[in-house]
């Protein structure tokens, strides 16, 4: 129990017991009243009408400060009843919560190394086309420089046997101007 639930109760037992004391005191003043009527029956019978009536204002007011007492022990009860049950419900409250957050953490941080690898197979896989395409071009400059050198080998092949058919049929020419 808390220190201010204490102290509630403590001030309202005294403010209780202070009313209680007042109703003894208006009781007893009553009942001394009424034991001195107008009839001189006798002092003796007033007396014992105001033990009587203090006896019962006691006695009743004994009774009250213990239904009171009860009464403050079992809100008292209840009322730290209710704060552990809110308490728990707060704890289970929070826990749920903290469960939930988790989840949504582990999801997200699927999520990410889900992306990463997503990411890092795209990266791969445009890395390898890159290399073939480097190596389609690669292998089409070299056939290129090949089909350009047998192109001049055979340009050239026919430009010397075209001199060399040229040579001899200047010579044969040349030997008939001679002739």
């Amino acid at each position: 129990m808390d220190i201010n639930g204490d102290l509630r109760r403590s001030t309202m037992k005294q403010q209780i017991l202070r009313k209680l004391a007042l109703m003894l005191l208006v009781g007893t003043a009553t009942a001394g009243l009424a034991a001195c009527s107008d009839d001189d029956a006798g002092s003796e019978s007033a007396g014992e009408n105001t033990e009587q009536a203090a006896d019962e204002a006691a006695q009743s007011a004994e009774e009250t400060a213990g239904d009171a007492e009860s009464a403050m022990d079992e809100a008292a009860a209840e009322t730290e009843q209710a704060a552990d049950e809110a308490a728990e419900s707060a704890d289970q409250t929070m826990d749920e919560a903290g469960e939930a957050a988790e989840g949504a953490a582990n999801d997200a941080e699927s999520a990410m190394d889900s992306a990463a690898e997503s990411t890092e197979e795209a990266v791969n896989d445009a890395g390898e086309a890159m290399d073939s395409a480097a190596e389609n071009a690669n292998q089409a400059v070299e056939d290129a420089g090949e089909s350009v050198g047998d192109a001049v080998d055979d340009t050239m092949n026919s430009a010397g046997e075209a001199m060399e058919d040229a040579g001899e049929q200047t010579q044969e020419a040349a030997d008939e101007t001679q002739q």
